[in-house]
């Protein structure tokens, strides 16, 4: 007796820790997509460090500058240096989402001032220096303006615009968005990147910066490169003040200067990066360009919220790289609907003739072995059915009516097995006190038998649900991969799980395929939750 109680509080633990650790992982899982749903944390690599100016001044100059300025609908919250260049240079339009993943054309404005505006035609020539890297021709998407206050008008009337304004205006940007420019970048000696035993440095990371330049670093070799000493050098005005690059450096550490050599020209810092095998310097992206500097590309990490309004509301674009999944969202509740308009009546009907109807023998017995035999079959062998029968021997071709129908035939095992189930588990009473009562068989079936067992055929019912929001593979050569909404039976479409595997196999977007992983999740968990909640409530009314 004692032995036989050991051994059952022995199986208690086992099964108690066996049911918390499948608990903890299933939470660990689902927390884990969450988490990287709503939260991005994405490394960067960019020509230029993190650091941001308001105002891009001139060469040669102190208080001349620009500000540069978007249309408030435009998302960007910085742009690199080259950024701008591409913008302002490149043959066809660009477009927001390289940018900020927004899917919107961008249109840039420039100025065309008249001759009598001397102070404007200069801060025009400047500013070409900077954007246009002194192009003569203008490109044919370029919009023109002729005074700073038309420039700022222009801006706030067109979506997606870009323009620039002498910084001194810098108070009369109420209604337009200003953007920080990033446009400092690494430069090395070109002896630095060569390959050395196998090792090349390729990316630094701001601590490896400010330990090269406070002297914690001294050899590359201790950075992932080769092995050669490491001389750094700052640009600095020559006024002696700290600029943008040495703030970035060593920020309000002002007492204690960084280990560089301090050059006050941009001639002696060339000739030092030029000169010094192992040299390294912070000097702005155009200089840089122009001397031909060899540039380490810098990584950065950006932190933030994933999962926005944005995304659930505009469209995917660009492989979904852009825009957001709202058609994708409203097609993958489509699919169910109408999945479920097709299974339900038809998975039902057969339960209640195998279980009421059919004489039980052998043939129902093959029939219920085939039904539970085509429910654990893999969906992509009903993806491959579904496109040689609906796609092409019905003619119906890739889109939402065949996806719909091969979804179909793939859930109505699941629904045909529970409902049988449930109807089977209905007290023979209910039938036998119906009958009696002078109702028919028909009567006695869907007035008493299906409603008793209702509650087992809405879990069949969210089975079902979960199947169809989550495959892909039965999706993939019937419903096609469209990001629009769906508007035809003949419609190539896109859903939420589909969505989610392009965006992975492809590799787009890993944050967006998170994002879309989460919105996926929730939406199964609304629709679970609004059937478990109808089925406790019909147990409830059953007396169950």
């Amino acid at each position: 007796m004692i032995k036989a109680r050991a051994q059952e509080k022995t199986a208690k633990i086992i099964i108690y820790v066996i049911t918390v650790l499948t608990v903890l992982i299933l939470l660990w899982i689902i927390g884990y997509i969450f988490y990287r749903g709503f939260y991005k944390n994405t490394v960067n690599v960019s020509q230029v460090i993190p650091a941001e100016e308001n105002v891009i001044f001139f060469p040669d100059t102190k208080d001349d500058g620009l500000i540069v300025i978007v249309n408030k609908s435009v998302r960007v919250k910085y742009l690199n240096i080259y950024d701008l260049n591409t913008i302002y240079n490149k043959e066809r339009r660009e477009n927001w989402g390289f940018y900020s993943e927004q899917n919107l054309k961008v249109q840039p404005f420039f100025y065309k001032p008249p001759e009598s505006d001397t102070k404007l035609l200069e801060f025009t020539e400047n500013a070409a220096g900077l954007l246009l890297l002194k192009n003569k021709k203008y490109k044919k998407y370029i919009s023109f303006v002729k005074t700073p206050a038309e420039m700022i008008d222009m801006v706030i009337k067109t979506p997606g615009a870009i323009g620039f304004v002498p910084s001194e205006l810098s108070g009369n940007l109420k209604d337009v968005k200003q953007i920080p420019v990033r446009r400092i970048c690494v430069a090395v000696n070109p002896g630095v990147m060569e390959m050395e035993n196998n090792r090349k440095i390729q990316t630094v990371t701001k601590e490896d910066l400010v330990n090269i330049f406070t002297g914690k670093i001294k050899n590359w070799k201790e950075i992932r490169g080769r092995d050669l000493e490491i001389t750094p050098v700052i640009l600095q005005s020559e006024s002696g003040e700290k600029n943008i690059i040495t703030e970035y450096l060593i920020k309000s550490d002002y007492n204690s200067p960084p280990a560089a050599l301090i050059e006050k020209s941009f001639y002696d810092f060339n000739k030092v990066i030029s000169a010094k095998k192992g040299a390294i310097g912070l000097c702005f992206y155009p200089d840089a360009i122009k001397s031909n500097f060899a540039l380490i590309d810098v990584e950065s990490r950006e932190k933030g919220v994933n999962l926005t309004l944005s995304f659930l509301l505009e469209t995917p674009a660009h492989s979904g790289q852009w825009g957001g999944i709202l058609p994708v969202i409203i097609n993958t509740i489509l699919l169910i609907i109408f999945t479920l308009l097709v299974s339900t009546p038809i998975g039902i009907g057969a339960a209640v003739f195998l279980v009421e109807y059919a004489k039980q023998g052998r043939l129902v017995s093959i029939l219920r072995m085939g039904t539970e035999t085509l429910a654990g079959i893999p969906s992509i062998i009903f993806g491959l059915f579904g496109h040689i029968f609906f796609v092409q021997v019905l003619n119906l071709g890739i889109g939402f009516l065949s996806g719909t129908l091969t979804v179909t035939i793939m859930i109505l095992p699941t629904i045909i097995r529970t409902t049988e189930e449930s109807l089977k588990s209905v007290p023979v009473t209910y039938k036998e006190g119906s009958l009696a009562l002078g109702a028919t068989k028909l009567q006695t079936i869907f007035k008493v038998i299906v409603p008793a067992a209702s509650p087992g055929i809405l879990t069949g019912i969210i089975l079902a649900i979960g199947r169809t929001a989550g495959e892909t593979a039965v999706l993939l050569y019937t419903l096609g991969s469209s990001y629009g909404l769906v508007r035809s039976l003949t419609s190539s479409a896109r859903v939420l799980s589909l969505h989610l595997y392009l965006l992975f196999s492809e590799a787009v977007s890993f944050e967006k395929a998170f994002a879309t992983g989460a919105v996926l999740i929730i939406l199964i968990l609304i629709v679970n939750f609004t059937l478990t909640s109808l089925v406790g409530k019909m147990n409830r009314s059953a007396g169950y």
